[in-house]
């Protein structure tokens, strides 16, 4: 794949989710788990690209079993991973994931120090990202250095070049070292055009509750603020209204990496020119289809998802124009 084929580039975490066989029993009790590629940056891009849209990763991973496995995962979807650098001195990092009762996931992270907080700046490239739509950025890699630095880089070199920048929060309080990220956040928050955090962090980032909070994350910065809020559907705020979708109603498997799904759906949404009506029961749909099979990676295929709105009772017309 050429670089300046490559529409939609994300940077931060690749790693291992190690997720528990047994769903609803507490995590000390597990004694089985199944290995899943994972990282929500590494999910975007699988799943944009699983969407039809070129899309490539700027990481860092050991030089370990898992750290091949991850390369070769990401290779079968293919996603470009020429920019996924390869560190002898750092293993890549895991994740332990339990399952609770409505299948939604709970985090236990083994990463520091770990391969991907340990990218740096010498090892973003200018010349990869200038041709790219969208850089998309997450901000586990971020509670550390040198990561946090290099994605400032690698954003920087995004507004540079008049490219969309996506922030997905997923702020995780431990891996911050219990202390308060919201400094570091803010500092490139500002230079981001969508942010996608769930109210929570919202309202973590802002210091407002509800609707307030939303608001005022567009006074940060973004121009486009999407929340997914569960079974009560998603919405996409921009300046100019509030464009929401209800929940599809399937059968959960796994949650894990279902905000991905969504962020994919957005991104791949708006390079394909969907009016803003439409922007959310589509992105609704990739989650949707995700949260029906295991791992992050899982999302489906643009196919798939205008199929499975084609069975959807009762959708508005423009939904399925």
């Amino acid at each position: 794949m050429k670089t300046s084929d490559i529409e939609v580039i994300a940077i931060g975490e690749l790693l291992i989710d190690m997720i528990a066989d047994n769903p609803g029993m507490k995590m000390e009790f597990q004694t089985s788990f199944t290995r899943y590629p994972g990282g929500a940056p590494a999910n975007f891009a699988v799943n944009v690209r699983r969407l039809g849209i070129n899309s490539g990763v700027i990481t860092k991973i050991g030089d370990d079993f898992f750290g091949r496995f991850l390369i070769d995962t990401l290779n079968n979807e293919n996603v470009d991973t020429s920019n996924i650098a390869v560190t002898k001195e750092y293993k890549t990092a895991l994740a332990f994931v339990g399952l609770d009762d409505q299948r939604k996931p709970n985090f236990s992270f083994y990463r520091s120090p770990c391969a991907d907080i340990m990218l740096n700046t010498s090892e973003i490239s200018e010349d990869y990202i200038k041709n790219a739509k969208f850089l998309m950025y997450g901000t586990v890699s971020m509670a550390d250095e040198p990561a946090r630095s290099a994605i400032y880089e690698a954003v920087k070199i995004a507004k540079k070049n008049g490219i969309k920048v996506i922030c997905d929060p997923n702020l995780r309080e431990d891996l911050w070292h219990f202390q308060d990220p919201t400094e570091h956040l803010l500092k490139v928050i500002q230079d981001t055009d969508i942010i996608l955090p769930s109210m929570d962090e919202a309202e973590f980032l802002t210091g407002e509750m509800g609707k307030k909070a939303i608001d005022a994350l567009l006074d940060l910065g973004p121009k486009m603020v999407c929340m997914t809020k569960g079974s009560e559907g998603s919405l996409i705020q921009t300046g100019d209204g509030v464009f929401s979708a209800p929940a599809f109603n399937v059968n959960v498997v796994d949650t894990t990496g279902a905000g991905d799904a969504f962020a994919a759906g957005v991104c791949v949404g708006l390079i394909l020119n969907f009016p803003m009506k439409k922007l959310p029961y589509f992105a609704n749909a990739v989650s949707a289809i995700k949260i029906q099979r295991s791992g992050g990676m899982s999302g489906p295929s643009l196919d798939e998802v205008q199929k499975f709105l084609k069975k959807q009772p009762d959708l508005p017309k423009f939904v399925l124009e």
